[in-house]
């Protein structure tokens, strides 16, 4: 019912100024609006990218994929059988509301599609890696490793330019060397139809000039998510973002899901709702016993990050406390053997590159106790004091906890009992978990040449969307398992292959 819904008023024809064309518009020039550019420049197609900001949004560091040739090349791809109980374990993990033909086809051409990608970022000064972090879970199983582009021109931990940055401004060069436009601070705000044709798109300029863009092929969007539209994430989620303490969560999606309403403007039909959103911990907990502000525990902590973070979106505010004792050094890499992933390991590890508890020290621990998330006490009273848990109740838990340690079973929450590890020697450690809104990962229909649908589920002609625009690969969250990095990955897969598609029509 929202108001972001109703299309607004034609804009009219004496407002725009200027037509240009190409056989391909794409609207977004983030890493899934760059991937389609380039791709469809080198099966003959002319292409304009539409970028409202300066600079596009670059985040991310994992591209997530399936046998990659690094990845075949150290032995660690997956076989035919591997990659069935894959998909299978996806679509059971989305609730059965995802397309498995979509699955599909990213398992069998992700592979290729970051090989594609890899050979343009090594060729402009990065590094192809295999990065070590790698779920072992029986539930959360990590089937593949993540790809990583370090050593990039622009690659600096300390500043946050990292993985995607090098590559989208590789792929931004390809384009200028392809013969492609890529426009900055130019907004789409509006699709244009010829029947139930889509065939271009108007945009405003930085000094707020209409210009037709039409498109002979398609037009794309890859506007990214809606994750910062108040107003369609209240309509379209199932939390309630209004009631969560803003110490302990945070938002930090720009996209305002222009894309999202543009194709639903045009007749696109959104997936099953809730939609499904990337929410994951700021801070590592690893598997160590989770508290909620009163101090009781509410949780199987043997479960990947995203798990974790919705578990603790449903706890008072949303608030959580990692708790653990000074036996970290040894505990959290052993643990690695039987879990582990991403947000359970070290950040930028590389494969042959063994866990450091320095890192995790000098690193992750100053800046969490500078943040005033980390504490740590001589006592389980002091520790509850200076985290602001009831202290009664947290000794309690924890008395039960080592009980359950000790027995050598989780009675009360079935965590598996390798992972069970009793706190009891001081000092000991509370850890505030921070959650984010990284992006919404749910978006408009499409089928397996990303074609959006409408209401009926036939495709709209002439109307495309890759990355977080598009749905259909994640249900209920974003879940890591069994594909970390997917995010990132399905970008580049489905970028690529709607260049080939486009080429053939």
């Amino acid at each position: 019912t929202g108001s972001w819904r109703t299309a607004p008023e034609p804009i009219a024809e004496d407002q725009i100024t200027a037509t240009k064309t190409a056989d391909v518009v794409i609207i977004g020039g983030g890493i899934a609006g760059v991937s389609t550019a380039v791709s469809a420049l080198e099966n003959g197609l002319s292409v304009i990218v539409l970028e409202k900001n300066e600079t596009p949004r670059m985040t991310g560091l994992d591209f997530g994929c399936v046998n990659p040739s690094l990845v075949k090349e150290a032995g660690l791809g997956i076989t035919e059988e591997q990659q069935y109980q894959l998909v299978r374990d996806w679509v059971h993990m989305g609730a059965n509301r995802v397309r498995p033909d979509i699955i599909w086809k990213f398992v069998r051409h992700s592979g290729e599609a970051v090989d594609w990608i890899a050979k343009k970022a090594v060729a402009g000064g990065c590094r192809a890696t295999i990065a070590a972090m790698r779920s072992n879970s029986d539930t959360y199983y990590n089937y593949t490793y993540t790809i990583e582009f370090p050593d990039g021109p622009l690659y600096d931990i300390a500043s946050g330019s990292f993985g995607v940055n090098d590559v989208i401004t590789i792929l931004r060069q390809h384009i200028s060397d392809g013969g492609g436009s890529y426009l900055t601070n130019t907004t789409a705000c509006q699709l244009e139809k010829e029947g139930d044709r889509v065939t271009g798109a108007i945009a405003t300029t930085a000094d707020g000039a209409y210009i037709r863009y039409s498109a002979n092929k398609g037009v794309v969007l890859c506007t990214g998510d809606f994750g910062a539209n108040p107003e369609m994430l209240q309509d379209l989620c199932c939390f309630d973002f209004d009631s969560f303490d803003p110490e302990g969560y945070i938002n930090v999606s720009v996209n305002d899901g222009s894309g999202h309403r543009m194709g639903l403007w045009a007749g696109g039909a959104f997936q099953a709702g809730p939609q499904p959103l990337m929410i994951l911990p700021q801070s590592y907990p690893y598997f160590y016993l989770r508290v909620n502000d009163r101090g009781e525990r509410y949780c199987n902590e043997d479960c990947d990050s995203v798990n974790m973070c919705v578990n603790q979106l449903q706890q008072h505010e949303g608030k959580s406390w990692s708790i653990w004792d000074n036996k970290w050094r040894e505990e959290i890499p052993a643990s690695l053997e039987v879990s582990g992933g991403m947000s359970w390991d070290q950040d930028f590890r590389e494969m042959g590159t063994p866990w450091s508890a320095e890192t995790e020290e000098v690193g992750t621990h100053d800046w969490e106790e500078e943040a005033g998330l980390l504490v740590k006490a001589d006592t389980l009273e002091e520790l509850a004091e200076k985290a602001g848990i009831p202290a009664e109740s947290l000794k309690a838990t924890v008395e039960r906890y080592n009980e359950l340690v000790a027995g050598g079973t989780d009675l009360d929450f079935g965590k598996r009992p390798e992972l069970m590890t009793a706190i009891s020697e001081p000092p000991f450690y509370a850890l505030r978990m921070q959650t984010s809104l990284c992006v919404s990962v749910g978006g408009l229909n499409v089928n397996i040449d990303s074609q959006i649908l409408d209401e009926t589920g036939a495709p709209i002609p002439g109307l495309y969307a890759v990355g977080n625009t598009a749905g259909g690969l994640f249900g209920v969250d974003y879940n890591e398992a069994p594909t970390p990095g997917v995010s990132l990955g399905r970008c580049v897969t489905f970028g690529k292959l709607l260049g080939e598609h486009l080429a053939t029509i």
